[in-house]
């Protein structure tokens, strides 16, 4: 993935964080990263060493998904 695409995600959190109606389409932004970046299911210290950014995008994702919450 190309930084372009990482940031075409960043921008489309960045819609959603300001969309009165946020829960489907963070579940949404959410399967796409995963997909996207083939982010694995367990917990991989050498995965998130490699993809720095893509985590850290990823985690404000998880963390909205979970709480309900956007930082």
């Amino acid at each position: 993935m190309t930084a372009e695409e990482l940031e075409a995600f960043r921008d489309r959190f960045n819609e959603i964080k300001q969309s009165p109606v946020r829960s489907n389409r963070l579940a949404a932004l959410k399967k796409d990263l995963e997909e996207c970046y083939n982010i694995p299911e367990h917990y991989s210290v050498a995965f998130i060493n490699n993809n720095l950014e893509v985590m850290s995008l990823y985690r404000d994702v998880c963390y909205a998904v979970d709480s309900g919450r956007v930082r």
